[in-house]
């Protein structure tokens, strides 16, 4: 306990010193916390941003082939058609749901406004494995609305705007290139996949052959496996790429002729990613703990130094050296324990403001919260304290090598 006080003593004694050497060591964790939050707060963003869709949900993109094959050049362009999507859907029972999507831009006209926007058609198993938010009130397509080719249709935020500034669009008539169409649902864009559609007006794939363009090109369409489907994603890929190849005339190794993107994969590359980010932030931490460590050293030298008579004087009336040895290693461990909690709080405290700004802006893109760990704070605090005792050790083995008769005659001149 006497140390103790003499400890707090010296502390108080040089605040100014002591702040500064701690400085380093609370900017570490206060810097540590605050990137560790933010980024698992954009990780579960993204990762709720991929939740609208179902986890085994593969898209497949035409492209423009790139090796020839038989007697055909490369270059030609690769479209789908609605025979070729249903002859998959009987051919390959895994899959749960399959959807067209191809669009064209027309003139949507409501009253005396218009806006001209891309119209896309789908049918209602879209709507299976790609979970769009949409406001109160709508509904996404239904089965009847594809087999009886309904006029209906799903707006996107900016054309709900656009065409009704600040009236409710939900049962209203729009004019689509000439025809009718019932608004059903709104677009909430409150997400990145939601915003992309903001422009854009959904109707029923059937509806869009029927009334909008009879034999469209389809340069995308998306599906879904079952639950109980035991293929994997990945070799189910390469089940639908062979299938591709073969019938519409490609090189099956061809990296050009159609894109498939599943899911499945996409989160495990994201996963891989946020990890490697977490070591990155991990890395910065450590930099800032080391510069925090080498501070510490640095004054504790400089207190060695200062107290050279009296720890002179100590050892000559029966200090032994484990005794200063062990004062000067408690006052990098005081330092470095005060330092290393304030930074804690001061991180803790700065995301859960953070996360009072998210929720009262509902969020800025994929940042919806921050993630407040504190099992992860308490061990870099801890892992400060180590580094503080190790930082402490160099000076404290010069403190107890002082040879008390040299001590006593040492002035310290300042």
């Amino acid at each position: 306990m006497e140390t103790l006080r003499e400890i707090i003593h010296s502390i108080k004694q040089n605040k100014v010193r002591t702040f500064m050497s701690g400085f380093g060591i609370m900017w570490g964790i206060f810097i540590l916390v605050l990137l560790l939050g933010v980024g698992k707060g954009v990780e579960y963003g993204v990762q709720d941003l991929l939740k609208s869709f179902a986890s085994k949900s593969i898209f497949v993109w035409g492209g423009e082939t790139s090796m020839k094959y038989k007697n055909m050049q490369e270059g030609r362009r690769i479209f789908f058609d609605k025979y070729l999507l249903e002859d998959i859907k009987r051919r390959f029972p895994e899959i749960g749901g399959l959807s067209p999507r191809t669009s064209v831009s027309k003139n949507a006209i409501f009253g005396k406004r218009n806006y001209y926007t891309t119209v896309t058609g789908l049918t209602h198993e879209y709507w299976s494995f790609s979970n769009f938010k949409m406001i109160e009130g709508s509904r996404p397509f239904n089965p009847m609305d594809d087999k009886k080719a309904r006029n209906v249709a799903i707006i996107g935020k900016k054309v709900a705007t656009k065409l009704f500034l600040n009236d409710d669009p939900l049962d209203k008539l729009i004019d689509v290139g000439g025809v009718y169409y019932r608004v059903i649902g709104v677009m909430k864009n409150d997400d990145m996949v939601s915003q992309q559609a903001e422009s854009e007006i959904f109707v029923p794939y059937p509806s869009f052959t029927r009334n909008i363009q009879d034999t469209p090109d389809i340069s995308l369409f998306g599906f879904y496996l079952s639950d109980d489907t035991q293929i994997s994603v990945t070799n189910f890929k390469k089940k639908i790429v062979s299938y591709l190849a073969r019938n519409l005339r490609f090189d099956e190794s061809d990296p050009n002729a159609v894109y498939v993107q599943a899911l499945e994969e996409e989160l495990d590359n994201i996963n891989s990613i946020f990890t490697g980010i977490s070591v990155f932030i991990w890395i910065v931490g450590a930099c800032f703990l080391i510069s925090g460590m080498v501070s510490v050293t640095n004054i504790l030298f400089i207190v060695v130094k200062e107290r050279t008579n009296e720890f002179g004087l100590r050892m000559a009336i029966g200090a032994t050296p484990y005794h200063i040895t062990i004062q000067v290693l408690l006052e990098a461990l005081i330092i470095t324990l005060a330092s290393g909690l304030l930074g804690m709080f001061l991180g803790v405290g700065v995301l859960k403001l953070v996360n009072m700004v998210l929720a009262a802006s509902g969020g800025m893109g994929l940042l919806k919260t921050t993630e407040i760990d504190m099992g992860i704070a308490l061990l870099a605090v801890f892992i400060m304290v180590l580094s503080g005792i190790f930082a402490g050790t160099f000076p404290a083995r010069k403190a107890a090598k002082i040879e008390p008769v040299a001590a006593m005659r040492y002035e310290n001149r300042g």
